[in-house]
């Protein structure tokens, strides 16, 4: 599961209080559902703040940073990610360069596919989002999300990320085990 608000600049004023209290609600939300990760990131931002907000959830949470990336294991192994990268052009050049280091190291010069750029982008998350929870309009997408779009289904909650609790993400579970995933397919 991937839930995607705030904007950095909202981030940077959460206190290591909001944030333990904003990360307990989504692990415990998503915890029950049986989901083995959680991606939290930004809707939107301007960079510049990314160092500061790192240091607020590594107080608030613990784990390690690797890039822009937090990441530490919950409940019962749930693996939490906090990505501070609010664009996803960004997010993506990002992988291409991680994968163009790796390939150097080796002296192979590795074929870009689709796996090989899903383990670049996703990690330490294991597989693309079935389920991206969005708290702002749905009449436009987050400039953060871009891979991840492609396979999941997404679920849009007009409420700032600050306010939600766990009557939100659980509504947002519901809606989702409700649909009926085709991936693309017709029904015949």
């Amino acid at each position: 599961m991937l839930v995607c608000g705030g904007t950095l600049q909202e981030w940077k004023q959460a206190s290591i209080g909001e944030w333990k209290l904003q990360l307990d609600t989504f692990v415990d939300s998503v915890h029950e559902s049986g989901a083995r990760w959680l991606t939290v990131c930004p809707y939107s931002g301007t960079r510049g703040f990314e160092d500061e907000i790192a240091k607020t959830v590594l107080e608030a949470c613990g784990g390690q940073r690797n890039g822009n990336r937090i990441s530490f294991i919950a409940k019962d192994g749930l693996v939490v990610v906090v990505d501070l990268c609010a664009d996803g052009r960004e997010r993506f050049t990002i992988a291409l360069n991680r994968i163009k280091d790796e390939g150097s190291d080796t002296r192979v010069e590795k074929e870009i596919d689709e796996e090989v750029l899903r383990a670049a982008m996703l990690p330490p998350g294991f597989v693309d989002p079935d389920l991206i929870l969005v708290f702002g309009s749905p009449l436009q997408i987050p400039p953060s999300l871009m891979w991840e779009l492609s396979y999941s289904e997404l679920v849009f909650l007009d409420v700032s990320w600050r306010k939600c609790n766990v009557e939100h993400v659980q509504m947002a579970i519901n809606d989702f085990q409700r649909r009926d995933r085709r991936f693309g397919g017709v029904d015949s």
